[in-house]
């Protein structure tokens, strides 16, 4: 099958897909959904990474609907949403739902660790001065009540994924490369799909999760999307979101998606890149007042 040529790369993103386009069958290979929590109540004792400011998030899991409460500086408020949940290994969770009473729009996505008991994930928000179509991410991590967690045994920060190239098929048509640059940026390109022959360098943070299973998440600065992914390089199977407005129409773009993933030989750190350091001479080395190769 021969690959459709990419269009000429322009950065002016009113010539980019627009975002609902984009983002149209990325549910493809997105995992099945999981109601194992159903019934159940989560409790997380948390804090907000950008204050250390502290907060009690309490929700309940029955049928298609997660009631919640949250306790923090702001004080208490309360809700009922749908909700998105995916089990991609025993006790490990990926949940997603949009808070509706907030003034402006406001996801929460997390990946809860049930087995650990612990819990990492961001805030998102779109439609902030001084640049609404900006997505902004406030990060938080906390311990699940019951468990044995602890703030000690946090998801750490991770470098692992740095160095590597991956690609990632969300439908038949639709196939991204991702190259992770530094624990600050990586760089995406798309080579099927709307937005085929499109690509940037966007800044991004990486947790590790468990062993070769990480939480990734980028903020693109042309337009405006949070993204962020659980991704099993175990079973090279993630499951993510994008969450942003629509450049043309200015509507709400809020989905889940989930890719296949394959990851091509890794690229040599800055260490490996360097040419070794030349040995110097030595007495041996001389045959008749020669330097031997």
């Amino acid at each position: 099958m021969t690959t459709p040529a990419a269009p000429a790369f322009s950065w002016n993103k009113d010539d980019w897909a627009s975002l609902a386009e984009m983002a149209d069958g990325f549910d493809e290979y997105r995992p099945a959904y999981s109601r194992d929590l159903d019934g159940k109540t989560i409790t997380l004792g948390g804090r907000y990474l950008d204050t250390a400011e502290p907060f009690t998030l309490t929700q309940t899991f029955q049928g298609e609907a997660l009631h919640w409460t949250l306790a923090d500086a702001d004080g208490t408020r309360s809700g009922s949403e749908t909700f998105e949940l995916f089990e991609m290994q025993p006790g490990l969770f990926y949940l997603h739902y949009r808070r509706h009473a907030e003034a402006h729009p406001v996801v929460v996505s997390a990946a809860l660790d049930l087995t650990s008991g612990q819990v990492t994930g961001a805030v998102g928000s779109l439609g902030l001065e001084p640049a609404p179509h900006r997505a902004r991410q406030r990060w938080f991590q906390g311990q699940i009540e019951g468990t044995a967690a602890d703030p000690a045994g946090a998801h750490p920060v991770t470098d692992e994924l740095i160095g590597r190239r991956i690609r990632y098929a969300y439908s038949r048509d639709d196939v991204y490369d991702h190259v992770y640059l530094n624990e600050n940026l990586f760089t995406w390109l798309c080579l099927g799909g709307a937005e085929i022959g499109v690509g940037d360098t966007d800044s991004c943070t990486y947790w590790k999760l468990r062993e070769n299973t990480y939480l990734f998440s980028w903020l693109e600065k042309n337009v405006g999307v949070e993204g962020m992914v659980l991704i099993d390089l175990n079973a090279y199977r993630t499951v993510g979101i994008q969450f942003g407005i629509d450049q043309p129409t200015g509507d709400l773009v809020n989905i889940t998606m989930g890719s296949y993933a394959q990851e091509f030989e890794r690229i040599p750190s800055v260490e490996e890149a360097r040419p070794a350091p030349t040995r110097a001479a030595t007495t041996a080395d001389l045959v008749d007042g020669q330097v031997s190769a």
